[in-house]
């Protein structure tokens, strides 16, 4: 990918776009939209300042034109969805999996032919994956990603964040053009056609609050029993709260702030105004009701945060760590010779499942879970050799 040519950089300037705001705008929109036989669409939401995040903005290109469609203002956009689920246009976007989550749980959108650029570069070996050094590298097009974090559920928005978001799709079918052209340069277009395929096709379920999740906050596993207790009563408190005011809950207190005071618990309310990290806006609001929480906390028997053991879990035998090892060893050649990172040649989840239940056969091998129809096509022959081998070796003693 060295030899690719790349345009010297240009500080391009605020691409031209349409804001859609209006039902008589959205209906012109839509007809000239019928014309194009591919789009570019990004999506700008608000999950940075709610905790219940929506759509905000929807970005759409043509090889012709840039529009930015305020589902705020336009409630009913789902003659857009006839768009994105026709097979015969094409859909590119960089980093689909969000997008496409977001969609289809605002709109129900369905998804069929789509081009993700950054799945398209990291099959090329790029390390770096942003939009925005992408647009750079290949481009010559410099895009500021500061607004990035914007609150793009306020309006109206700034001519500078319109701007801003016009960027994300404007120049976004000339970078998939020259992505395409090196993965067809390499013989890696059918691999990112399943990669795509998979993408429109995936169902990702609404994430839901774990009640458990303080588990996961580090420096929890150092702490005493009864200090977990206060720690998972507030975990489970800042998460009621959060949903009451609609802000991110690490917004309201985040984990270093919920392991010290699970730590260094307050003892009157009037001590909430002083402790690092909580707002005073948090502090007047909920300072009693976190005081209480942990009190309650501390009265309870802690006994029931031992971890239960896992009966159903079963360590893998030699035999599998063995074949699990040489999987890794060939994996690592494999990710040197073409020039690839390791979790793209082969991903540890789909590498695992061969080793703990070897395929005898290509088919077989097809059928277990995570594996793409591109990597059996590529390695299977490989590693139906790599696994009889080590089967053909002796136990070690």
């Amino acid at each position: 990918m060295d030899d690719l040519p790349v345009e010297p950089i240009e500080i391009s300037p605020p691409p031209a776009y349409t804001l859609i705001s209006t039902p008589e705008c959205f209906q012109k929109m839509l007809e000239r939209l019928t014309k194009a036989p591919r789009l570019a669409i990004d999506i700008e939401a608000d999950s940075f300042y709610h905790y219940f995040e929506k759509v905000c903005l929807i970005q759409i290109s043509t090889d012709e034109k840039t529009y930015i469609l305020d589902p705020l203002a336009i409630r009913n956009i789902g003659e857009f969805g006839r768009f994105v689920s026709d097979p015969s246009v094409e859909k590119v976007f960089h980093a689909a999996g969000y997008d496409v989550y977001c969609l289809r749980r605002d709109y129900n959108f369905a998804f069929a032919n789509i081009f993700d650029t950054r799945v398209a570069a990291q099959l090329l070996g790029r390390e770096l994956l942003g939009l925005n050094v992408l647009m750079e590298e290949f481009l010559g097009i410099r895009h500021s990603k500061r607004r990035q974090r914007d609150d793009w559920s306020r309006r109206p928005l700034a001519a500078e964040q319109l701007e801003y978001a016009a960027m994300d799709t404007h120049y976004l079918l000339r970078l998939r053009d020259v992505l395409e052209i090196e993965l067809r340069r390499k013989g890696r277009i059918e691999w990112a056609r399943e990669e795509f395929d998979t993408s429109a096709a995936a169902e990702r379920s609404e994430k839901e609050f774990d009640p458990e999740g303080f588990r996961r906050i580090k420096g929890n596993r150092g702490l005493p029993l009864r200090d977990q207790a206060v720690l998972r009563a507030l975990y489970r408190f800042r998460d009621k709260a959060a949903r009451r005011l609609d802000v991110p809950p690490f917004k309201l207190l985040n984990d270093p702030v919920l392991l010290d005071l699970a730590r260094r618990s307050p003892k009157s309310p009037g001590e909430m105004f002083h402790r690092r990290g909580v707002s005073y806006r948090v502090a007047r609001k909920f300072s009693a009701e976190i005081v209480r929480t942990i009190a309650q906390a501390r009265r309870q028997d802690p006994s029931f945060l031992e971890t239960p053991v896992n009966n159903n879990w079963k360590a893998p035998n030699q035999s599998a760590k063995r074949r699990f090892e040489s999987l890794k060893t060939w994996r690592q050649a494999k990710a040197k010779e073409l020039n690839l990172p390791v979790g793209v040649v082969f991903p540890a989840n789909p590498l695992e499942n061969l080793a703990v239940t070897p395929p005898g056969s290509l088919e077989e091998m097809a059928g277990l879970p995570g594996m793409r129809r591109w990597r059996v096509r590529e390695f299977g022959e490989e590693i139906l050799s790599l696994l009889k081998n080590e089967h053909s070796q002796p136990a070690p003693t």
